[in-house]
């Protein structure tokens, strides 16, 4: 029966079961991806109700592993008052010459003065047990009891189980708070301890009826439904600019700085796409004098066409306060991206609707689809959708892809006298767009904090138990069409945690390192480690690495020209003979991830493979070689995670909160004075917010 259930199992799932025993002899359960398991036979399951009918929507998964990156975080308030007394208590429990005894510290539902010390018996906490065909008495394992006296968690989660199954109730309880002064998170102990002391459960906030706009679910949230932590960060002012500082668009003047260029080698033929070129830069000023005359019936679409970010929201309050002195004036938010535009899905973005989305990450209010704004087909959509919601103005949220597109569509309206008035926007935790006239994007700020945080985290759980590589792999910007990905993300997040080694897109790319070349690299650092005794580090991977391996470069170009999905047999028969030995060379986990569904841009897709493993495992195969030769010594123990999507919708930084309100203001300050054709800047960044300059930058 065993035997038939091994075979049963996925290839990668026994080669898990048979790796290394720790050093009890016990199976690394740790090390088996039980969810990509769950993930492949639910996928099963579904393929045959679908041929059966009784299934029509659609799967598509992504995996991840967490514990690593928290057992070594900063402590919270809780856990540094609560380990601090089980200190002191144990110090004290000696010096009074007690032994045999836990530490223990009790009432941890009262204010820590009132908390009671002291110490409890091993021997009271002993059961008897089967160890190794011996009775012994040892320390019971507390298992989640599904009935008993400390069985109120579990009975308060059945509660709500049936509901979440169909219920959007996501709540994000945000980093781990020091304010103990103004903010009550802060002193938050677990909710399963809360419970077993005796508090009762929370119930679920109501949730509203979704409404079906297109393909996408619209379900405002309300204030109530957020996380505590949420709700007391809403209560933050944004801080603005002293142009933006009576957040009214009367108060604020449009002035020309200087004129513009594009890079003088491409000046006369970026001219045949652009009637615009040279269109000059622009600055917000205060108003002087009594004011200006605002343009009376202001419509202002706003669509997310990137990917999501921290701060979006606090883009869209930006762009409502701005009218709230100008109450004949809207912001209507385009609900589903692209899309939704086509299709005309818009609300209209009030200060209630957006006061329950301030400081919240993602773009859970509007949503995206695919971020593509080119062909003459899409053009004219566009164009006719901003004619019949009598659309004054349209503002483009997203990265270096979504602000090209914005800047045909300005030129496509501009031919064909629409009034819309076409503004993009910088956003995107890959911080791409960074030119002379952008020095920030939307999100980095917060996405590389919050990564960082992770990466922090597990570097020194990896120094903790000293016998880990930890090969981590960070989100960062796609690449087009076979062309370099970006890597500031992960500069950044190395910069702020110090990793052993980072292996950076650009670099690579700069030296047209091979693969074997790379591997040689990571291999001579881990064995100069070990011959200080240090067998452990972390190793930080840029996601778009392969990209930049020239061998990979040629074989990915080839498989973008390949519609996919197509059996492995007919893949090979179009591709070179070169990129045909490549393909076949690679495990096939990296063969089958390179023959996934590709991105709207007909892009592989980079976050699907696996760079981190497929480095780990050449890696282990060198060390293997060396240590048969003589020259390692040492051990390695690899572990791969992949870091990106738990960050890009973390709750945003007061910087993101701050620069997202003041694009917004900007933004809408453009669209709204008839600014066809431009990007919505803010400058002196590393000033206090009050110097900012916000403005626009023609496309």
């Amino acid at each position: 029966e065993n035997a038939a259930c091994f075979k049963f199992l996925p290839d990668f799932i026994r080669a898990q079961l048979l790796l290394d025993r720790d050093p009890h002899g016990n199976v690394q359960v740790a090390k088996i991806e039980t969810e990509k398991l769950l993930a492949a036979t639910i996928a099963e399951e579904l393929k045959q109700r679908r041929a059966a009918g009784s299934y029509k929507g659609s799967f598509k998964t992504q995996f991840h592993a967490y514990g690593y990156e928290g057992r070594a975080g900063m402590p919270t308030v809780f856990d540094s008052s609560y380990c601090y007394a089980l200190g002191a208590t144990a110090s004290a429990l000696l010096c009074n010459g007690c032994t045999g005894l836990i530490a223990s510290v009790m009432n941890l539902l009262a204010p820590a003065r009132e908390w009671q010390c002291g110490g409890v018996p091993v021997t009271s906490l002993c059961v008897i047990e089967r160890r190794h065909g011996k009775e012994k008495p040892v320390i019971k394992k507390a298992l989640v009891e599904l009935e008993g006296p400390l069985s109120q968690p579990y009975a308060a989660y059945m509660k709500i189980r049936g509901d979440l199954r169909l219920t959007d109730a996501y709540t994000v309880t945000g980093p781990i708070q020091y304010d103990m002064d103004t903010c009550k998170a802060s002193t938050d102990i677990p909710i399963t301890l809360q419970l077993e002391l005796g508090v009762q459960p929370q119930l679920l906030s109501n949730v509203p009826q979704p409404k079906r706009m297109g393909d996408f679910l619209y379900i405002p949230q309300s204030k109530k439904s957020r996380s505590e932590l949420q709700q007391w960060r809403m209560e933050r002012e944004h801080r603005v600019p002293d142009s933006l500082a009576k957040k009214s668009i009367a108060a604020v003047q449009v002035k020309v700085v200087s004129d513009t260029m594009c890079q003088e080698q491409d000046m006369s033929y970026v001219k045949k796409f652009f009637s615009t070129m040279g269109a000059p830069l622009l600055e917000l000023w205060p108003q002087e004098g009594r004011g200006c005359t605002v343009p009376e019936k202001q419509r202002i679409g706003v669509v997310f066409c990137g990917r999501q970010a921290p701060g979006c929201h606090d883009f869209l309050c930006g762009m409502v306060d701005m009218f709230q002195s100008s109450p004949d004036c809207k912001v209507l938010g385009v609900v589903g991206g692209t899309h939704g535009l086509f299709n005309k899905q818009v609300v209209e973005l009030t200060p209630e609707i957006c006061e329950a989305y301030a400081g919240t990450g993602g773009l859970e209010l509007l949503g995206r689809t695919v971020d593509r704004l080119k062909s003459e087909e899409e053009l004219d959509k566009a164009l006719k959708a901003c004619e019949e919601l009598q659309l004054t103005g349209l503002v483009l949220v997203g990265g270096a892809r979504t602000n090209s597109d914005a800047a045909y569509i300005a030129e496509h309206f501009s031919k064909l006298k629409c009034k819309t008035s076409v503004v993009g926007v910088p956003c995107g935790i890959e911080g791409n767009m960074v030119n002379e006239f952008v020095e920030a994007s939307i999100g980095f700020d917060s996405a590389a904090k919050a990564v960082a945080q992770l990466v922090g985290n597990t570097a020194i759980d990896g120094s903790s138990a000293r016998k880990y590589y930890y090969f981590l792999r960070v989100m960062d910007g796609a690449s087009t069409g076979g062309r370099t990905s970006t890597s500031h993300l992960a500069l950044e997040v190395a910069l702020q945690t110090k990793p052993n080694m980072l292996l950076l897109t650009e670099e690579v790319d700069e030296k047209r390192m091979s693969l074997r070349e790379l591997v040689k690299e990571v291999a001579d650092m881990v064995a100069q480690r070990s011959e200080i005794g240090s067998n452990f580090g972390t190793i930080l991977v840029a996601e778009g690495l392969l990209s930049a391996i020239p061998e990979f470069r040629n074989l990915i170009s080839e498989l973008e020209a390949i519609p996919m999905p197509k059996p492995v047999d007919k893949v090979l028969a179009e591709l070179t003979m070169w990129s045909r030995a490549l393909f076949q060379s690679l495990p096939d986990f990296i063969q089958w991830q390179l023959l996934l569904e590709r991105q709207s841009n007909a892009a592989l897709q980079m976050s699907q493979l696996e760079t981190e493993r497929l480095l780990a495992a050449l890696v282990e195969d060198e060390l293997k070689q060396r240590k048969k030769a003589g020259s390692f010594k040492g051990s390695f123990s690899p572990v791969c995670q992949f870091i990106g999507y738990q960050a890009r919708c973390s709750m945003p930084s007061d910087f993101d909160m701050d620069f997202a309100y003041t694009l917004g203001a900007t933004a809408t300050v453009l669209a709204s004075t008839g600014k066809n054709g431009y990007m919505a800047v803010v400058s002196d960044l590393s000033q206090p917010v009050s110097k900012w300059r916000g403005g626009g930058g023609p496309l």
